[in-house]
């Protein structure tokens, strides 16, 4: 969709639903939200009146935060909320295709075409949490729902979903079924989520170690430490507690200048933000540093000059000049 160009709800949703295009649940929270920060804050107030206890949201879309989280407990329960409040919407899970122009884009849950019972309901995927799948089926006006997290191919999650679906429609329909709300949910950050990167994204490493040019504002620092996977470690358990939870900003590793230490950051905040939070880890006995939006620019500009320096050396090693010609022979020339 073009910049200054509007779409309708149902093509958002369709888009969304149907074929997992994530840049519009920012279109649909900001048509609610003039700010999409606070119809996350109503995505998390909802997921507490459900009773997900240990979930809880920081973007719209569900890409990647250490501090977004949720359980397969938690999942079930809104999906039972969704298709008991909102069934005129149930169609979106179901559908097979949707159309952006000429196009027809097939729907990503590739388990409606695979198992005949199949009529939703979503999918996901990041590098950090693999490949997930909410599956539902109706045989027989019974209506089930599998939900899938972690697998490590889209194909596995699909054969698991539908075996699991299978398993439930053999079951016998009498006696008593448990409330989900009865089963034992972990509290929320007590436990740290399994990286998936290394065994889904094998090109990528399982942590965030790079000099980033879009760190700016301000920010705070849990710590400097001699490992990337060290630091990754800290800040997403950190995280997933107060204050980091609703601290707002962006997190990550970041390499220091001289890529011998690596730091866990928070940034994208203002100054009172850094400051609260900063001071609310230091009461429990964590370091915390506040940094200043002066730190962020003389980080970038480092970063910058290393890469220069990197670029030149490597140009330097293959015989090439910075801008990738071979640098030209020359003869006839010394003392």
């Amino acid at each position: 969709v073009l910049a200054g160009k509007t779409v309708t709800v149902d093509f958002a949703l369709q888009s969304l639903l149907v074929y997992s295009a994530n840049d519009m649940a920012y279109v649909l929270a900001e048509a609610v939200r003039p700010d999409w920060r606070d119809f996350v804050k109503d995505m998390n107030r909802t997921a507490s009146q459900l009773g997900m206890t240990a979930t809880h949201y920081v973007n719209p879309n569900g890409l990647f935060d250490p501090r977004q989280v949720t359980t397969a407990r938690d999942i079930a329960l809104l999906v039972t909320a969704l298709l008991k409040d909102f069934p005129e919407y149930a169609h979106y899970f179901s559908q097979k295709t949707v159309a952006v122009g000429k196009r027809k884009l097939a729907n990503r849950n590739a388990l409606i075409r695979q198992m005949p019972d199949a009529d939703g309901m979503k999918t996901g995927f990041v590098c950090n949490s693999g490949f997930n799948l909410v599956a539902t089926a109706t045989r027989d006006k019974r209506q089930l729902a599998a939900i899938v997290l972690g697998l490590n191919s889209g194909k596995a999650r699909v054969d698991l979903a539908q075996m699991l679906l299978v398993d439930g429609f053999g079951r016998p329909t009498t006696g008593t079924v448990r409330p989900l709300a009865a089963i034992a949910n972990s509290s929320l950050g007590s436990r740290l989520p399994i990286d998936m990167t290394k065994d889904v994204c094998r090109q990528k490493r399982g942590f965030m170690a790079t000099y980033l040019d879009d760190v700016e504002g301000w920010g705070y620092s849990l710590g400097q430490y001699d490992t990337a996977q060290e630091a990754d470690a800290v800040l997403r358990g950190l995280l997933l507690r107060a204050p980091g939870l609703d601290s707002g900003g962006r997190a990550g590793v970041i390499a220091m200048p001289g890529g011998k230490r690596f730091s866990a950051l928070v940034w994208n905040l203002d100054q009172a933000g850094s400051l609260s939070a900063c001071s609310a880890y230091r009461s429990a006995n964590q370091t915390c540093e506040v940094m200043t939006p002066a730190f962020f620019g003389e980080l970038a500009s480092l970063a910058e000059k290393a890469a220069k320096n990197k670029k030149k050396s490597q140009a330097q090693g293959t015989g090439t000049t910075p801008t990738g010609k071979k640098k030209k022979k020359v003869t006839g020339q010394g003392n």
